[in-house]
């Protein structure tokens, strides 16, 4: 910046000379100085005033997306005033992961920068597009413009626009099957609707089948369809499945791209639930992003709790808010709800291995599925599966 270098000691300094040459009769030296204080003084005017009246908006395409998807920041200027803005530079800072690095700031950041000029009265409206390839929750800063006057003697800093955030979700890859097998009549932990039905919930018809009594025709649909039609109804449950991310199990600093993984393998598995309606809930001991609350998801259907997940999936963290003992007793909790389990970990030590074994001696209905190669030589005493990569998603109920 070069503002200080003309600040009010300088100016002082100016009229004591001009003071000393009128004093010795220099008219040239007083002209010079005259007209260097004249330029100050339009130029700290002019600085005062350039940002005055100028509007500057910014609109997200959207706040939830995937990463590769595209994220389009408009963003719309205004100089509502007669003085022009000789040079404007505005900059859009963002968090790693989100923006793409073509300039950088002095804390290290990614910076969409751009300079231009603005006449009077004039608007301006431009878009940037960019690709988010790193799931995360992004908080985008607001507009900072910088202006001033025509020598750039004294610039101007203003802030646009409010903090917002972004959630970039997990990738989702394919899930065609899960290994859990009912349990009972009354169980809640397969892929299946559960085996009583609601009479006061009628979801279509079909044909008559000897099997089915007669209290199930429906006399008018049998009428109309000149043969006998039987309603369906609605299962009176729906199956449940918590799904589980250890994150205790994989390490803080380097552990960073199985952590991914193991996201998305929630999300891809939560995505396949939901489509087979059944009900599905999530916790874990993960620290989430600019959040105190806890990593937690009661058990719903539907698209709205997908999203509720994947939201909740966009602020996780390979930061452990609780030690496994705590999850495990959640663990203990839900098993004896009948819900099936689903754990997703890391690296598996003693502790998890016992209570993986405990749950499955017990007879609940478990799945365990570990990112990376199997760090246990000998088999495991429960169901469990190594992920390596998306494919391994594909069927999870193969051995």
């Amino acid at each position: 910046m070069v503002g200080h270098v003309f600040g009010r000691f300088t100016i002082l300094a100016l009229l004591v000379l001009i003071a000393i040459a009128a004093w010795n009769r220099q008219p040239a030296i007083v002209t010079l100085l005259g007209l260097t204080l004249a330029t100050i003084a339009v130029s700290r005017a002019w600085s005062k005033l350039c940002l005055r009246r100028v509007r500057c908006d910014r609109s997200l395409s959207t706040t939830s997306l995937f990463p590769g998807e595209q994220l389009i920041i408009t963003t719309r200027l205004s100089n509502q005033k007669v003085l022009p803005l000789p040079w404007l530079e505005l900059a859009q800072h963002a968090p790693r992961g989100l923006i793409h690095l073509n300039g950088s700031a002095d804390d290290g950041l990614p910076v969409l920068s751009r300079s231009l000029t603005m006449p009077w009265y004039s608007r301006l409206t431009w878009r940037e597009t960019v690709t988010p390839e790193r799931r995360g929750y992004y908080t985008v800063p607001p507009l900072t413009l910088t202006s001033g006057d025509i020598l750039g003697l004294y610039p101007r800093v203003m802030e646009a626009g409010a903090y917002e955030h972004v959630s970039v979700y997990p990738r989702l890859y394919p899930v065609r099957r899960l290994p859990l097998q009912r349990a009972d009549a009354d169980g809640d932990h397969s892929g299946r609707f559960s085996l009583q039905e609601d009479p006061t919930r009628m979801r279509g018809i079909r044909e008559y089948q000897p099997r089915d009594g007669m209290r199930r025709v429906h006399w008018k649909a049998s009428a109309h369809h000149s043969q006998l039609m039987v309603k369906l109804y609605e299962p009176s449950a729906l199956s449940r499945v918590n799904l589980v991310l250890a994150a205790d199990s994989f390490d803080e600093y380097t552990d960073d791209q199985p952590f991914e993984l193991a996201a998305s393998a929630v999300a891809s598995i939560a995505c396949h639930c939901i489509e087979h309606q059944m009900q599905v809930g999530f916790l874990s001991n993960s620290r989430l992003v600019s959040s105190a609350s806890k990593a937690r998801l009661a058990p719903g259907s539907g698209n709205v709790q997908l999203i509720a997940l994947l939201e909740l999936l966009a602020r996780v963290t390979t930061g452990v808010d609780a030690p496994f003992e705590h999850l495990a007793d959640e663990l203990r909790r839900l098993a004896l709800s009948g819900a099936a389990l689903i754990v997703v970990v890391g690296r598996m030590n003693e502790s998890h291995v016992n209570a993986f074994t405990s749950l499955s001696g017990r007879r609940h209905p478990l799945l365990v599925l570990q990112i990376g190669d199997a760090t246990h030589q000998a088999v495991l005493p429960f169901p469990h599966r190594s992920i390596r990569g998306p494919d391994d998603l594909v069927d999870l109920g193969g051995a």
